[in-house]
């Protein structure tokens, strides 16, 4: 379903567990209510016919993909949210029209929320789609909030990234990006507002926009059904373009070598949890840990560092958020407010080069919750970042001779879906 009603991008992609699909798809002119796309789909999976919806770009939502009502300005109960989880398990939150894992105004305390910001809605009248409600750390703390007051959660999902892209090829390369859309930004002139056709339709495409990302899913199988299972799971990560791995999983006794012995994953699912999951009650333990584990792309740049995300219910009902830097690469120390430096930029921003002489080839750590409550509902998810490379519009700007536009260079990443802890009610 597609919709842009005001500028809202309202977009559900719909994955078929088989090639056993609907005869035709429901569309916008249907019902622009995702409760009747709902309703069509689940009619679908009775007759045996297995799908998911994944939501995407909520970025430019104007705040309703994942507001605080339902469609209809109703009041979301637990009928709605049970729904909703059950036929929206993941979210997207990279792709060609930016981020949407955060915004510097939600998280004001993150030095990396700022990552590909996009906010022009797709309308002609333009403007900016509100932040709140249109990103996923806010949906999911939300959703937490929900659950401490309700006694239920419609924002309990995992993540992937998509391209978005309308060329049956991928622009994931940020040094081979070719566009989106071929008349609306196919060449790096029209992308960078330098060539003699410029479409009249200049809210879409141009500097503003971003790679692509990837969805990245760990199946047992590299099978439709297995794939399609892991979806469900939600055992998926995100990346920004980058074919970066991670494993992240939660438990209450992990040694802290964890990634470091031999059948490691193995261990760290049968006395756990993978990404996507929720952590089981407390067992011997005062804290969860967490082992995380990445490699670099090795066709792209190497790791600043990995982060774990917490957010959790405080005693008066709000969610709170910190960001814990948890491995990294260096000599870096931490500082008292757990803050770590920058790795360093290697960047010619002129030649549109970069060298591998920063960063590393791999990071792992296994970290125990210093701040844990037992009472506290919390999620936790992990962040790989990079090195600092050349964004798009800098390749494109070496190649048409001209200044590169701001931001020069990204620090590309990847972000798996959460760990929760629910405690007893």
């Amino acid at each position: 379903m597609d919709i842009h009603a005001g500028g809202q991008s309202l977009h559900r992609n719909v994955i078929y567990r088989t090639s056993d699909v609907g005869d035709l798809p429901f569309s916008a002119q249907d019902s622009e209510d995702p409760r009747d796309l709902w309703s069509a789909l689940e009619a679908e999976r009775e007759q045996g016919k297995d799908n998911l919806l994944i939501p995407h770009n909520g970025n430019l939502s104007d705040g309703r993909m994942y507001d605080s009502v339902m469609y209809d300005g109703g009041t979301i109960d637990a009928d709605y949210a049970e729904r909703r989880m059950r036929n929206e398990p993941l979210s997207e939150i990279f792709q060609v029209k930016g981020s949407s894992e955060t915004h510097p105004e939600l998280s004001p305390g993150d030095d990396f929320a700022g990552f590909e910001i996009h906010q022009a809605k797709l309308s002609e009248e333009g403007g900016d789609s509100r932040v709140a409600g249109s990103y996923v750390r806010d949906a999911l703390r939300r959703g937490m909030e929900m659950s401490r007051a309700e006694g239920f959660n419609p924002y309990r999902f995992g993540v992937i990234g998509s391209t978005d892209g309308h060329n049956s090829s991928s622009p994931i390369e940020e040094d081979s990006h070719h566009g989106k859309l071929p008349l609306l930004d196919g060449s790096a002139g029209i992308r960078l507002r330098t060539s003699s056709y410029i479409p009249d339709f200049v809210s879409q495409g141009g500097p503003g926009w971003s790679g692509g990302g990837l969805a990245a899913i760990w199946a047992h199988e590299n099978t439709r059904e297995s794939l399609f299972d892991a979806m469900r799971r939600k055992e998926t990560y995100a990346t920004s373009g980058p074919r970066i791995l991670v494993r992240f999983f939660g438990g209450w006794n992990y040694p802290s070598d964890l990634p470091t012995q031999e059948a490691w994953i193995d261990k760290a699912e049968s006395d756990g949890v993978a990404m996507g999951g929720q952590l089981p009650e407390a067992a011997n333990a005062d804290a969860p840990s967490f082992a995380v584990w990445a490699m670099r792309d090795s066709d792209s740049a190497p790791l600043d560092r990995i982060q774990i995300i917490k957010a959790w219910i405080d005693t008066a009902g709000n969610s709170q958020e910190r960001i814990f830097n948890v491995a990294w690469s260096g000599e870096r120390q931490l500082d008292s407010d757990g803050k770590l430096p920058a790795v360093g930029n290697t960047v010619d921003v002129a030649a549109a080069t970069y060298t591998n002489s920063i960063g590393a080839h791999q990071l792992s750590a296994v970290w125990v919750d210093p701040e844990f409550s037992p009472s506290q509902e919390t999620f936790y998810y992990a962040r790989v970042i990079q090195i600092p490379t050349p964004r798009w519009s800098t390749y494109d700007a070496n190649q048409l001779g001209i200044e590169a536009p701001e931001p020069a260079s990204i620090q590309e990443r990847a972000v798996t879906s959460a760990i929760w802890y629910q405690p007893s009610r």
